[in-house]
Formats: structure tokens, C-alpha cells, sequence
């Protein structure tokens, strides 16, 4: 079956960034296609699969919705619908600092807020339609481009892809968050000078947490429970299915946790990983002895 994935998402969401992702994978990708040639677009994918069974198409979240329905009349593609959103707030920082223009505010002759405010709105009418939703308020292009080679490397392979991530509550939520753990009952090394700079992967850190019994209780609950729920999402034919795993500041306990559930279960499923708030140890030391 030849394979074409949709990817859409407000504009300045990451959707040229995730473009690479699919060109480096061998997918033929073409961007910005507006819904009225959609069916023609792919009818020419057709002529092409003797050399190529991957496609992907790159649109604005106005014409999505109706590229997801064209696409879907083509019996002999399998689709798939990837969705990236944004907060508002991240939204603006992004257009105000980068100074691009949104397409919204000259073919609509709006301002900013309403055409953010329009690509937001448009995403909701997608929510029962997507495969996948990638919450990249957050989120780094490298985390971004791990995410979806993660996603698109179990789809080629089938099954469910679980992505474990790990982040602080302080720094906000992922939208895109299937499962939670919050792991911050753990004594929390960053109140130990010599591990404050450290993260949940040095090993001092690990030896640390692990010397308390409420660590290694913690540790083995969530990995019962999800030896219990993941093949039921797997049965459920999920296609991707979002595990996080939270403390106060994302840089210690749930990088710790994240990653020994990464190594519990990457033998068994199509797993990846994530460090989100990882980098924010870098940004808040040079900060302070800049």
C-alpha cells in the first residue's frame, strides 16, 4: 500500500521545519498545495510509486480539511493526517521576533491576533480527524524532527509508537499528552548543590534518587501499569500514543524516570524519547554567569 501522510498546523507551528524530516526519510514531498488541484496531485502520485511509495503532503490549515477528503477518495493510498499546534502566546513570540508575515493577514486583511486566532480555530475542526497531534510550543526543531521520525518509523513499520517525554510542570504542560506520570514524590536532587547542574542522566544523580526505596517503588508501579495498558492501546489500533512523565522543573526525577522507561521497553514496543526541558539547564546557567 502506498502511504501519504497530510501535515498541517498554524502557521509558524513548525511546518517547514518537519518538512526535512519527510525528505530525508524518502518520502516526495510538495508544500503549500491548495485543495482544488489535491486530486490531481495525487493521481500524479500514482504514475510515481514504481519509484517512490511515499508522499507527503505540506498544507496550510485552511485547506486541510478538505486535501484530508480528496486524499481519502484514493482507495489505492493509505492516509494519514499529522496535525502540529501551538500555544497563541508562542504564536505571536514567534512572528514578532522572526518579523515574517502571516499568510492569514494578506490574503484576509487581518491582524496578527485574528489570524492566529483563525489558524487556531481551523486546527479544532481537525480533532477528530488526526493521527497524530505534536504539541510544539515547547519543543526544539531537534525534538520536533525526533517526534516525527519516531511516528513515522512505527507507521512504516505498523504498530502503535509510544513516545515517552519528559518535562517540568512549571514550564507548562504538552497539549499532546496522552498519559501522565508526575513523579515529583522523588526527593528531588536539585537541592543538592554538587547535582544541581547535573541532569536525570548523569550517573551521581541516578545513584542518588535510586538510594531512596520510594524511587525504585515509583519505578516499578509505572512500569506495571504500562505493561499492563500498552497492549491494550496497541489493540486499540492506536497509531501513536503520547506518555509523560513530570516533575517541577523537567531536569532531574522525570528525565530519570523517562529514561528508564525508554530502556525498560525498548526491546518490546517502537519507543522513543525525549528530554524537553533538558536544554533549559544550559540556557539558565549561562543566564546566570553571563
Amino acid at each position: 500500500m502506498n502511504n501519504l501522510v497530510i501535515l498541517t498546523g498554524p502557521s509558524g507551528s513548525g511546518r517547514s521545519s518537519a518538512r526535512f524530516v519527510f525528505e530525508e526519510l524518502g518520502y516526495f514531498v510538495c508544500e503549500n498545495v491548495p485543495s482544488d488541484v489535491t486530486d490531481s496531485l495525487i493521481d500524479s502520485f500514482s504514475k510515481r510509486v514504481k519509484y517512490c511509495q511515499n508522499f507527503a503532503l505540506i498544507v496550510s490549515v485552511r485547506d486541510a480539511k478538505k486535501v484530508l477528503e480528496c486524499a481519502q477518495k484514493h482507495a489505492d493510498f493509505h492516509v494519514s493526517l499529522i496535525v502540529l499546534i501551538t500555544d497563541k502566546k508562542e504564536l505571536l513570540k514567534r512572528f514578532t521576533l522572526t518579523r515574517h508575515v502571516h499568510p492569514r493577514t494578506l490574503i484576509e486583511k487581518t491582524t496578527l491576533h485574528k489570524a492566529i486566532d483563525a489558524d487556531i480555530a481551523s486546527v479544532k475542526e481537525l480533532i477528530n480527524d488526526a493521527d497524530l497531534f505534536v504539541d510544539t510550543t515547547n519543543l526544539t526543531v531537534k525534538d520536533l524532527r525526533l517526534r516525527l521520525y519516531g511516528y513515522l518509523d512505527g507507521r512504516e513499520n505498523s504498530g502503535t509508537h509510544f513516545h515517552i517525554v519528559s518535562f517540568g510542570l512549571k514550564n507548562v504542560t504538552p497539549n499532546d499528552i496522552d498519559l501522565l506520570f508526575d513523579v515529583r514524590i522523588i526527593p528531588n536532587p536539585y537541592w543538592v548543590e554538587e547535582y544541581r547542574s547535573l541532569s536525570g542522566l548523569d550517573q551521581p544523580v541516578i545513584d542518588y534518587m535510586e538510594s531512596f526505596p520510594i524511587t525504585q517503588q515509583i519505578r516499578e508501579h509505572i512500569v506495571s501499569y504500562l505493561e499492563f495498558y500498552m497492549p491494550k492501546v496497541i489493540e486499540a489500533g492506536r497509531a501513536s500514543y503520547s506518555i509523560g512523565i513530570a516533575c517541577s522543573g523537567g531536569q532531574h526525577r522525570s528525565v530519570y524516570i523517562a529514561q528508564y522507561l525508554y530502556n525498560h521497553f525498548a526491546d518490546k514496543y517502537k519507543v522513543s524519547v525525549s528530554h524537553r526541558d533538558i536544554d533549559r539547564i544550559e540556557e539558565r546557567d549561562f543566564k546566570r554567569n553571563g
